[in-house]
């Protein structure tokens, strides 16, 4: 089985936040108190990765803070592209095995999304898998060629450079990458900046492969919302409905009541026992454990707090603190720091 190695391309300036922070990178802001990045760190654990590499830039120190209990970091101190943000990442010059290369910016992306990706490049042998994906209105993202009437990926046009023709194509190119790191190594030297941005564009290497004769396919992702990446805050509040709604519906389906499941803000680190009901307006944040046959809400805030079972919480705030088996607590009392 060949060693994995994951790069987290994570050092976008993030103009679009409109932050009066100027060193706020885009992948720190969080979604229910955990930053974008770490939630693609947490889909990627499922690849067991021999190393993960985040790359930072802009708010480098931001990201950083974020990330450097999980992975290495490597610092992009040029802003030159995708292909000059894994030339950042040194420590694969001499390494073997396959290179995943996921962005900071897609808090959606899942474990089973790339349990797939990778199953797919390790069973028919590829040397290059790309992720794509097919959009209504694919404005903004770079288009994959195929051969017509062979259907044989070509190359990957970065969005700044697709033609006139080309901008009908609605397939795009995710971003995650799958490739033999011998083959990535030997060809991003040979990544050229001469385009519109000036920049090493990762995406050239398709083309590059393909013209060798390297083998290289695309796994095409149903769910296009696994992708999604942040870019404004408008964005970021529609991915983190997206997550709130996955996480209840597990709780759910796992034996929890949610009253109202749109005014519920749940991390998916808590854990919550069967036959518990949580009421409207409830937000458990950080590393909850709630026992079974709880009453929590209305109006109740939990925060890395364990509460035990049978027991009643209404209009509080329990923070980094312990609530006995059958104790009911409140309405309007505040426990903990």
């Amino acid at each position: 089985m060949k060693d994995k190695y994951v790069v987290i391309l994570a050092a976008g300036k993030g103009q679009r936040m409109a932050s009066l922070d100027e060193d706020h990178s885009k992948v720190a802001y969080p979604i229910l108190g955990k930053p974008l990045v770490n939630y693609v760190i947490d889909a990627s654990k499922i690849l067991e990765a021999k190393e993960t590499y985040v790359v930072v830039g802009f708010g480098g120190k931001a990201t950083a803070r974020c990330v450097e209990k999980e992975a290495k970091i490597a610092w992009q101190n040029e802003v030159n592209g995708t292909g000059g943000a894994v030339m950042c990442v040194s420590d694969l010059k001499d390494k073997e095995g396959d290179v995943i290369i996921l962005c900071g910016d897609t808090p959606l992306l899942t474990s089973e999304t790339l349990r797939k990706i990778y199953h797919k490049h390790e069973k028919f042998g590829h040397d290059l898998t790309i992720c794509s994906t097919v959009l209504a209105n694919p404005s903004g993202y770079g288009r994959v060629i195929r051969e017509r009437p062979s259907y044989r990926i070509t190359e990957v046009r970065p969005y700044a450079e697709i033609s006139e023709e080309e901008i009908e194509i609605n397939e795009v190119n995710s971003g995650i990458y799958v490739v033999d790191n011998k083959l990535l190594q030997e060809y991003l030297p040979k990544l050229s900046r001469d385009n519109k941005k000036d920049e090493y564009y990762l995406s050239d290497i398709v083309g590059l492969f393909v013209k060798d004769g390297h083998k290289v396919d695309a796994y095409v992702l149903e769910d296009a919302v696994d992708i999604y990446n942040i870019n404004d805050r408008i964005q970021l509040a529609y991915a983190a409905k997206v997550l709130r709604k996955r996480i209840n519906h597990e709780l759910m389906l796992s034996g929890v009541s949610i009253e109202d499941p749109e005014t519920a803000y749940i991390t998916k680190e808590a854990v919550v026992g069967k036959d518990t009901v949580i009421f409207p307006n409830v937000h458990i944040l950080g590393k909850c454990e709630i026992g079974e046959e709880c009453h929590i809400g209305p109006n109740v805030v939990l925060e890395n707090a364990k509460i035990g079972h049978h027991a009643k919480i209404s209009h509080s705030v329990i923070k980094n603190t312990e609530v006995n088996d059958n104790e009911v607590v409140g309405p309007f009392e505040v426990r903990g720091k």
